[in-house]
């Protein structure tokens, strides 16, 4: 009888054990927790260029076309799209017939029309910033919009997978007004706001009428936690399942917890030394190159990338359409300091400069810009390392009252060279530090080539140019770093998206 009892009671508790653990699992299926390292600064996504904020965009929106794992542009909300013309300046877009707004309304070229000339007419930084040819959206059909440009603009269909080519609820929008769109935004992408508290959380609830198939995770909850021990901590103790953009040391240690992964993975953006043309020590070729020929980029990647991230010589990533591989501007302290002594500066008499950088936004950023900082002071740069937000860089930027060099993360998941160097340094661009009103009519005769094979070629010895007059400093092809539960699916990406519309629980 005791006997009996013991094993009753061991069975009753096998499948009580069993039921928790199945519970948990469910539990575990229906919600993702992540540990994210900044907020959206504004729920409209044409509005702004936030790199870092693209991942959480792309949960909530949707864009006409999306740039793979292949960075090549593909259909998304657009079924198919053809140029009308050899000159680069229609494009028709015949929409997907099966796509819905979060309040349940349905996509027309109606909401393309809108998305696209609200931004020519208010100026919208971001939309109208990166497609500043468009002309206008002419409706031939419910599911079908043409596209007309002021001059060929060939990488239009780039553009449309790009930052800021999200479409908007014309209807809702205009209904709300845009206090209330901010306030309780609508998109077409797999996931829907469910609630929101700036600086705080995001929580998403799956979309069960995208057209691309409800997502396997049911609700996600993002926490915004700028600091990366912070979110090292959170994803270690399991208070979030996962954690993005941790200093690659970390990533090196928890590689060894058995209930993580960790990956370390470059990808389509570039690190550069962002050189405001309108301070007056940099309007000096001498000191630019100098300052470019000091920084030891290898050695760079080596104390704080694991070697995975490559150094690069001009505005493009290896490999990638603008990429040159014959030329480098080599590591070589001492021309460095016989350059920066044409300019009059030694380490006896040195240039006083800031360097600003952010400090967590991606990884190991403050820790390279004091390494560059010191490295500069070597050959007679003294330079001081201030910390700053991407918020506050962008506002002394698009007012050019940028009064030090900026360390940057240039985002461009298409890997073409118009989006790198020619948005770089299009003096024309608020987002460009670099304003040497020469180049513009340079960029807009590459920028208008339809051939595609001299326009890439004209951009490449464009890079060329670029680096040896040090307009602007590349440094290495980024990193991005993830960490998360053993039990979660998480497929990395060129583009370095973080997309838990693609996660699944194992």
């Amino acid at each position: 009888m005791k006997l009996w009892r013991k094993k009753t009671a061991g069975l009753v508790l096998g499948a009580c054990l069993g039921l928790l653990g199945a519970g948990a699992q469910a539990q575990q299926g229906q919600e993702l927790k992540i540990a994210f390292p900044v907020d959206v600064p504004t729920w409209d996504p044409t509005a702004v260029t936030f790199p870092a904020g693209q991942s959480i965009f792309k949960a909530v929106f949707d864009s006409p076309l999306f740039v793979g794992d292949d960075l090549q542009a593909g259909p998304r909300l657009v079924e198919s799209y053809r140029w009308l013309d050899d000159s680069g300046t229609r494009l028709e877009l015949t929409l997907r017939d099966d796509v819905y707004f979060h309040d349940g309304s349905k996509m027309s070229a109606d909401d393309v029309k809108f998305t696209f000339e609200r931004a020519m007419n208010t100026k919208t930084l971001s939309l109208n910033g990166m497609m500043p040819t468009v002309s206008g959206v002419e409706v031939v059909a419910p599911n079908k919009a043409i596209m007309s440009f002021s001059k060929a603009s060939p990488t239009a269909t780039k553009y449309l997978g790009f930052l800021s080519a999200y479409i908007l609820p014309k209807a809702y929008f205009e209904k709300v007004g845009e206090a209330e769109f901010q306030a309780k935004p609508v998109g077409a992408g797999p996931y829907k706001i469910v609630d929101y508290k700036r600086g705080s959380r995001i929580t998403l609830e799956a979309f069960d009428k995208y057209w691309g198939g409800k997502p396997k995770i049911d609700r996600v909850i993002v926490d915004i936690v700028p600091d990366s021990s912070a979110r090292v901590a959170a994803v270690e103790s399991g208070r979030v399942d996962m954690a993005v953009q941790v200093p690659v040391r970390e990533v090196n240690r928890l590689k060894n917890n058995p209930k993580l992964e960790a990956k370390v993975y470059p990808y389509s953006e570039i690190y550069i030394l962002q050189m405001p043309s309108y301070v007056e020590a940099f309007k000096n070729d001498h000191v630019r190159r100098a300052m470019h020929m000091a920084i030891d980029k290898q050695g760079l990647s080596r104390a704080f990338y694991n070697n995975v991230a490559q150094p690069i010589s001009v505005l493009a990533t290896k490999g990638s359409p603008g990429d040159v591989p014959d030329f480098s501007i080599p590591f070589d302290k001492k021309k460095a300091a016989e350059e920066l002594a044409k300019a009059g500066y030694s380490v006896d008499k040195p240039l006083e400069i800031t360097l600003f950088s952010t400090n967590n936004t991606f990884p190991s950023d403050y820790d390279v810009a004091r390494a560059v900082a010191q490295m500069w002071s070597q050959i007679g740069v003294k330079t001081t390392v201030e910390e700053i937000t991407v918020a506050k860089y962008l506002e002394l930027s698009h007012s050019s009252k940028l009064t030090g060099v900026m360390l940057y993360s240039w985002a461009n998941t298409t890997g073409d060279p118009e989006i790198f160097a020619g948005r770089i340094l299009d003096p024309r661009l608020r987002f460009s530090t670099w304003k040497d009103m020469a180049l513009a009519e340079e960029l807009d005769v590459i920028n208008a080539q339809t051939d595609e094979a001299k326009r890439l070629a004209g951009y490449q010895a464009f890079n060329r140019k670029a680096a040896e007059n040090a307009w602007s400093l590349p440094v290495l092809q980024s990193v991005s770093t993830v960490v998360h539960n053993k039990n979660l699916n998480v497929p990395t990406y060129q583009t370095g998206y973080i997309l838990p519309q693609e996660y699944s629980w194992k």
